[in-house]
């Protein structure tokens, strides 16, 4: 099987944070421009409005200004990701399920599913977070471990003495 850094995937990868970064770096942007509030009907645009004027969505819109920066430079593409996915999933369940207007239910699904697919794709440097029993290691003391590097060292290592052993076991037999 082949890997997600591996042709295509790797470009599939590469072409949704571009795209996701772009959208992000959009709609920032055409807020910190122009403070254009997009018109939402009914409901949600009242949940809209009172984010506005508690000044929660100037914050939102410079947060996803920042993270398209960073996903369009692909640096802390995984760390965009998880900081949008709150956002993400607040304007599916809006544009999915109280608005409900056909441009509403292209962008609410389509933001969740770029951003879950990043995470997914992603999801490996967060493998640690899965194992039932795993050992405290701070922040810092990761930075000077690279993890991964570690495990696939004796990945690899072990690897030719588990062939050594299987030769000798099957010269044993003979």
């Amino acid at each position: 099987m082949q890997g997600i850094n591996s042709p295509p995937w790797k470009y599939a990868v590469l072409w949704l944070g571009i795209y996701f970064g772009a959208d992000l770096l959009w709609s920032g942007f055409r807020y910190i421009s122009t403070g254009w509030v997009p018109f939402i009907p009914g409901i949600g645009g009242a949940y809209v409005h009172a984010l506005a004027t508690i000044h929660m969505f100037p914050a939102v819109k410079y947060m996803e200004f920042a993270l398209g920066i960073l996903m369009l430079s692909n640096r802390f593409v995984l760390l965009a990701a998880i900081l949008e996915f709150p956002t993400s999933v607040s304007i599916f369940w809006i544009n999915t399920f109280v608005v409900q207007t056909p441009r509403q239910l292209f962008s609410g699904p389509n933001q969740l599913l770029m951003n879950g697919l990043l995470i997914l794709a992603y999801s490996g440097y967060m493998a640690n977070v899965f194992k039932p029993r795993a050992q405290p290691l701070a922040l810092w003391e990761g930075f000077k471990v690279d993890v991964w590097k570690e495990h696939l060292r004796l990945g690899s290592a072990s690897k030719p003495v588990l062939e050594q052993s299987n030769a000798l076991e099957s010269e044993a037999q003979q």
